[in-house]
């Protein structure tokens, strides 16, 4: 039986009650599903990085669904109803950050003292010229009917960026300034309770875990940095309680040995079309170092 089925992972009923098997396929995606390629084991290797970063922060303390790992590609956690948002915390203005504040442009990567923590919607707004009146859609949907031969039709916005004002959640594109009329207002899916605990408990935490102990894995060209770290939330179906869910892997990051963005490590050598063999290699170097944080 399949719970649920994503571009890289596959839900099915846990063992136990309210668990859930978190089952990595063999698959990268980029550009929004856009692009898809089979790997031999990226799966395996996605997995004991996720083990891995999961037992840090359970020992940190961190609310989290992960109970163990059951398999070589299979992570057994507590079943979530999960929040249709992505949360982004940057150290350094880099990736689409640089398309919505163009003035962090520059020859070095501009680094912030204070992390940055932006917000991100997992439904698409479909607008014009598709439609008169925006709507949102899921990820699915969006993929089905508007994503052919690797692009996307003109009016689809996937995972546009999240403003709030005064309680309103405003989207906005992910890829331009925000600026000017919104694409629309979305319902709020956490309330300002949840969403002051989310970023003051959950994301900016798990952000500062995982950078400390980044920091501490050296490499031939140094320490490793951690650029960003784009993480998932959602309700634990038994407690009803706000958790750090799916997965938090080589996907989900970018990390850099020595501070350096040319020697990057993570997904980002998948969309920038690296060899195949070089992208597995990087995966399978990142699996070793996180076993580091144990």
């Amino acid at each position: 039986m399949i719970i649920a089925k994503g571009k890289t992972k596959i839900v099915k009923p846990g063992p136990e009650p309210h668990t859930v098997l978190l089952e990595t396929q063999d698959v990268l995606t980029g550009g929004d599903a856009a692009k898809k390629e089979t790997i031999h084991e990226i799966g395996i290797h996605k997995t004991t990085q996720a083990a891995n970063v999961f037992s840090l922060l359970n020992k940190k303390g961190l609310p989290t669904a992960f109970i163990r790992r059951a398999s070589p590609n299979e992570l057994l956690c507590y079943g979530c109803d999960m929040l249709p948002l992505e949360l982004v915390v940057r150290r350094y203005a880099w990736g689409s950050y640089l398309y919505r504040n163009p003035q962090f442009k520059g020859d070095r990567p501009h680094r912030f003292e204070t992390p940055v923590w932006e917000l991100f919607h997992k439904q698409s707004v479909i607008a014009r010229p598709i439609t008169d009146r925006p709507y949102q859609t899921g990820e699915e949907e969006a993929r089905a009917k508007f994503l052919k031969n690797g692009k996307w039709a003109e009016g689809v916005y996937t995972d546009p960026y999240i403003q709030v004002k005064d309680g309103h959640w405003f989207l906005y594109p992910a890829k331009k300034p925000v600026e000017g009329e919104p694409l629309m207002e979305a319902q709020p899916p956490c309330t300002e309770a949840e969403f002051d605990e989310i970023v003051n408990k959950i994301m900016l935490p798990c952000f500062l875990a995982l950078e400390e102990a980044w920091k501490k894995v050296e490499t031939a060209y140094g320490p490793v940095a951690l650029v960003d770290l784009k993480i998932e939330v959602g309700r634990r179906q038994s407690d009803g309680k706000i958790v750090i869910a799916d997965v938090i892997d080589n996907d989900s990051w970018r990390i850099w040995p020595g501070a350096d963005p040319t020697k990057q490590l993570d997904k980002q050598c998948f969309r920038d079309d690296n060899p195949l063999s070089c992208v597995a290699e990087n995966y399978v170097m990142v699996a070793d170092l996180t076993s580091k944080f144990l």
